[in-house]
């Protein structure tokens, strides 16, 4: 808290079980591992908003500890359930989902929250090795690969458009 910076570890997946002998998956198992890379282990700073809420959140489960006893299995989550395991792994996409449809705003996933965040960053001219960093990427390539090349397309789709569709000559017949 003091450094005011989150260490990512650890991810929270789902897990297919298959039944021996069959080839369809019969049910999702929320496990714990760890991150796809290397890379993806890191630390990032965090706006007071979200030391706040983490803050919050640390009391909250303080009290489940304190009201389960030894029921509780302390994992440290900084989001969990009372029982202090972790929520399902839709939970954020739900809750999400709701926040943008109570708010008029369109759909939105955690990995497009992900995209966009990387988007705005290089948009506003942040270093591509920084952006790359932020979001656990492997390489620098796949950062490039997927935010700048699309920025590129989407210059060269606006321009084909002004190009395009402007009324030539007289401004006063547009």
């Amino acid at each position: 808290m003091d450094k005011k910076t989150v260490r990512i570890e650890r991810q929270i997946t789902a897990n297919p079980i298959v039944p021996k002998g069959q080839s369809k998956i019969s049910e999702y198992q929320v496990i714990e591992k760890d991150p796809k890379t290397p890379n993806s282990c890191r630390t990032l700073r965090v706006p007071d908003a979200i030391l706040d809420e983490l803050n919050k959140r640390k009391v909250l489960t303080g009290m489940w500890k304190e009201m389960s006893g030894e029921a509780y299995i302390d994992r440290d989550y900084v989001s969990c359930a009372k029982n202090g395991l972790s929520h399902a792994t839709s939970s954020f996409n739900t809750a999400l989902t709701k926040l943008c449809k109570r708010n008029g705003l369109p759909h939105l996933t955690v990995h497009s929250l992900r995209h966009m965040y990387a988007t705005i960053l290089t948009e506003q001219g942040v270093p591509l090795v920084k952006v790359s960093a932020l979001p656990g990427h492997s390489s620098i390539h796949t950062t490039f690969e997927y935010y700048c090349e699309v920025m590129d397309e989407n210059e060269r789709i606006i321009n084909f458009m002004n190009d395009s569709f402007v009324a030539k000559g007289d401004s006063e017949s547009v």
